[in-house]
């Protein structure tokens, strides 16, 4: 008998044919040779009568069964050879990246003022985390110090205000918490800049400094007559929008600021159009906030100080101050001295403030 296993392939494949036997060369050789040793030699048995049909009968269905697995085997090799004649799809993936949100802080230190209308103006603000470490300011709200923004009415000195030259100025103490704020102005059609700054051991130190804004008036105008009005970049510079794009880095907020000044008033109400979209489920929320004013008035050459800040007076020794007014006791030392230094006035009011919260959910 021939020893299949020690012959190649091509040799098992020629064996097949001399013997009779369907193989083909899809077909690996341990099948061909089961196959050979399935088929063996062909006997024939020569007997006579009952001996003879069983014979017959037992070789047939031999043969049967041989034929049987080589039809079989015929179509699982005519089907896998179909599926691999067939090229590969190709399957296009689409991957979703999740939205990313717009982070809260960018790691800036900066302050911008714009202007809402002739009484309010609006700022805000970012400390980045290395200056609020370099100043102390770490963790917020813990670390002892007041964080003030300084308005300046820097009027006919716009082009050479150093900080030290302002006509007047007036703190609003802010909250720690907070990157934003309104803040009144107590005279409008002035110039106005703003500081952001800290109270340490008594002094302002300056942390960032904003844009010049032009507050509009308040008031009709004395002229009569008529001019239509050009937006230009100087205005837009003097309302503060002029650097919004740079602050905010979209192009598209400052181009929706940029409206053509000349519509109707109905049509300057269609450019604010909102689509139409199904309203948002949310939960109602109200805010308050406090701010608590300081002004009084002395001798026009005194020296005013309060928390140890010297504040200027204006021509009629009047002073003015804003501040933020949290939850609690609040001691607010003011001291008022002489110009020749001989006579000293300390008063200190000391204000309490406590809010109280209720919800009344209605079903």
């Amino acid at each position: 008998m021939l020893d299949f296993s020690s012959m190649k392939k091509e040799e098992l494949l020629k064996v097949a044919k001399e013997k009779g036997i369907k193989a083909n060369s899809k077909m690996t050789k341990e099948e061909i040779i089961k196959l050979l040793e399935t088929s063996g030699p062909k006997k024939v048995v020569k007997t006579e009568g009952k001996a003879t049909t069983k014979a017959t009968t037992k070789a047939t269905t031999k043969k049967s069964k041989v034929k049987t697995e080589e039809i079989l085997h015929e179509v699982e090799s005519g089907i896998e050879g179909a599926i691999s004649s067939f090229p590969e799809e190709k399957t296009t993936v689409y991957v979703i990246e999740p939205t990313k949100e717009l982070p809260y802080e960018y790691g800036d230190v900066k302050i911008t003022l714009l202007v809402q209308d002739p009484y309010w103006t609006h700022v805000y603000w970012e400390i980045s985390h290395g200056k609020r470490q370099e100043l102390g300011l770490l963790p917020r709200g813990e670390h002892g110090k007041q964080l003030v923004v300084r308005m300046y009415d820097i009027t006919g000195v716009e082009d050479v205000f150093n900080g030290l030259n302002a006509n007047s100025f007036f703190d609003t103490y802010v909250n720690d918490f907070a990157n934003n704020w309104y803040i009144n102005i107590p005279e409008y059609d002035r110039s106005y800049c703003a500081d952001l700054g800290v109270i340490i051991d008594g002094r302002f130190v300056v942390i960032a400094r904003s844009n010049i804004v032009r507050v509009p008036r308040g008031s009709v105008s004395p002229y009569y007559d008529e001019e239509w009005m050009i937006v230009t970049d100087d205005i837009l510079k003097a309302s503060g929008l002029g650097v919004l794009h740079e602050v905010v880095g979209s192009g598209m907020m400052i181009r929706a600021l940029e409206l053509p000044f000349n519509l109707s008033s109905a049509e300057f109400v269609s450019s604010f159009a909102i689509p139409e979209r199904p309203p948002k489920e949310r939960k109602f929320w109200l805010e308050v906030h406090t701010e608590l004013t300081v002004y009084g008035q002395t001798e026009p050459d005194a020296v005013v100080t309060i928390f140890g800040e010297k504040i200027n007076l204006d021509k009629d020794g009047k002073f003015y101050l804003k501040m933020y007014l949290p939850d609690g006791i609040r001691n607010i030392p003011i001291v008022g001295t002489s110009a020749d230094g001989a006579h000293s006035i300390s008063i200190i009011p000391i204000v309490e403030k406590k809010t109280e919260k209720y919800e009344d959910v209605k079903r």
